[in-house]
């Protein structure tokens, strides 16, 4: 008998870590023979940096309620819940649903901001976002260090952890890759949605520093453009910086076959696990970024370099050092690829998730 799965969050577009892990799980259990339904609960296709916040533009969430009776027609419900209040109590009509139907309630979580929230919360609205997440049978985390996200609400063995994963689309053989790659001068990338608080700023600052010292460091930026976080005066004014818009596909593999290191000094507060770092990782680079979230579970001293959070003289300075360290670049970003191939691949994490939802239903 074929099983049957609901799976509610954001699609694209826009591109973000979660809607693209949405698509993929989304195609990959077809072909694993589930009967998938979805209901995109995306309400733009712009990217902000304001979560849990009311707007009228949100109020458009309400129309996907027209769709709950969806949830009569699967056995597992699954949603990637947000992790701001509103975030989490805008998917109520279908968790109660799913709980009076009997359905099995899955939540993927993807950032480490879960737990947070619930502890600064007073009153009826605690009560609430504790009573919600509780509600459901199971948890899906990204790594081992995001699992307390869920400690208060589910039983730490009806959570699970499940990686992220590198797009099929970013495949090159490696004897083909390495000969392509470039090592022998610094080229940084930063993908990702320019987010003040993904470090895009602090990266241009020290961009900026090193560029007054007379070293100009290669620099290309890809990602959506935030209307809070207007950052012309920087692409205009550095002419060793490139804005190369959104990337996906061939074009994003050309992007990190061109670099060989990847920076994201990110203190983003709904981090998870950057499905970026990943993709970097099996295009040969090595990974500049922070302690933060999930990617200290992927990124250790051996195949990535850590600066400090919101420190542009640090990052200044680590840039720096790598100019004339050919080398370590060559070596950390050949053992990424390595790594990336032999754990994050997307066929592994469709295995991984078919694995856990069918423990899920049994």
């Amino acid at each position: 008998m074929q099983n049957k799965i609901l799976i509610i969050g954001p699609f694209p577009p826009p591109i973000s870590g979660v809607s693209i892990a949405n698509q993929v799980i989304s195609k990959g259990l077809r072909k694993k023979n589930w009967k998938v339904d979805t209901i995109n609960s995306e309400y733009s296709e712009t990217i902000t940096h304001k979560h849990g916040t009311i707007s009228l533009k949100k109020l458009y969430f309400i129309k996907i309620y027209l769709l709950v009776g969806k949830v009569l027609f699967s056995k597992i419900t699954y949603i990637t819940i947000g992790q701001s209040y509103f975030g989490v109590l805008k998917y109520l009509p279908f968790i109660i649903l799913a709980k009076l139907a009997r359905k099995k309630l899955v939540v993927h979580l993807h950032g480490n901001h879960l737990l947070n929230e619930y502890n600064v919360l007073k009153g009826l609205k605690r009560i609430i976002f504790h009573k919600l997440i509780s509600m459901f049978d199971y948890g899906i985390v990204l790594s081992k260090s995001l699992r307390n996200n869920f400690e208060p609400f589910l039983k730490k063995e009806s959570i699970f952890e499940l990686h992220n994963f590198f797009e099929e689309s970013l495949i090159l053989p490696p004897e083909k890759l390495i000969q392509q790659k470039e090592y022998s001068e610094l080229r940084v990338v930063f993908l990702s949605n320019l987010i003040e608080e993904k470090g895009i700023n602090i990266l241009l600052e020290a961009v900026k520093k090193l560029k007054d010292k007379g070293i100009n460091i290669q620099l290309k930026v890809a990602g959506n453009k935030i209307k809070e976080n207007n950052l012309s005066n920087y692409f205009n004014t550095l002419e060793s910086v490139d804005y190369v818009g959104v990337v996906h596909g061939k074009k994003k593999q050309k992007l990190l076959l061109w670099s060989n290191v990847f920076c994201l000094p990110t203190f983003y507060r709904m981090e998870g696990q950057p499905i970026s770092i990943l993709e970097a990782m099996a295009m040969g680079n090595l990974i500049l970024t922070t302690n933060h979230a999930g990617i200290i579970d992927v990124c250790k001293e051996q195949n990535a370099i850590f600066c400090e959070k919101e420190n542009v003289e640090d990052l200044a300075n680590k840039l720096e050092e790598l100019v004339d360290d050919q080398n370590q670049i060559r070596q950390k970003g050949l053992l990424n690829m390595q790594y990336a191939n032999a754990y994050f691949t997307e066929e592994m994490f469709i295995e991984n998730a078919n694995k856990i939802l069918l423990q899920c239903i049994n």
